[in-house]
């Protein structure tokens, strides 16, 4: 539904009066947002609490990108994760310490290194991924398949408006 649209042809207070209630509308869906993706966050966190994962835990954003896009330099996962470089840099760090990342130079051009997972981070990821999915399971399990289409529903419309709108913002 076009939250604008149901302005057009009324009063002006009533415009008004309408403003303040997209204004709240707004607000209510970034509000929510938020503690969804929170209450997530927290409920994997715990989830991977007295296991490997939980020393992860704080990395797995930005060994998402590596994962997804292997070669990866440390200026543009910075940039990808809106992190100063020099804590993606500390991080990258670690992760080589830890066995889970692998730094290469890059065959053009000596200047750049380019970020990969090891099979050992990739294992690490996938487990991940799979806690995360044994989570998200267990929350939605009492949620009817109408409650379960709803939001599937709402989540793919928000997804299809934001990529919209990054499209026209070219």
């Amino acid at each position: 539904m076009n939250v604008r649209a149901r302005t057009v042809g009324r009063s002006a207070f009533e415009s008004a009066r309408g403003a303040d209630s997209e204004v709240q509308l707004v607000e209510d869906v970034a509000s929510l947002l938020h503690e969804v993706h929170r209450a997530l966050r927290d409920e994997y966190f715990r989830q991977a609490k007295g296991t490997a994962l939980v020393r992860m835990h704080q990395y797995m954003p930005m060994l998402r990108e590596v994962g997804r896009r292997p070669g990866i330099t440390i200026n543009e996962l910075a940039r990808l994760s809106h992190l100063p470089k020099s804590h993606v840099s500390v991080a990258m760090a670690r992760l080589v310490e830890l066995g889970i990342i692998r730094k290469d130079g890059d065959e053009r051009d000596n200047r750049l290194v380019r970020l990969r997972m090891t099979p050992k981070g990739c294992r690490r990821a996938e487990s991940w991924r799979a806690a995360n999915r044994r989570t998200l399971i267990r929350t939605l399990q009492p949620l009817s398949d109408d409650q379960l289409a709803l939001i599937l529903d709402g989540l793919q419309m928000l997804l299809s408006a934001l990529q919209q709108h990054e499209r026209n913002a070219c």
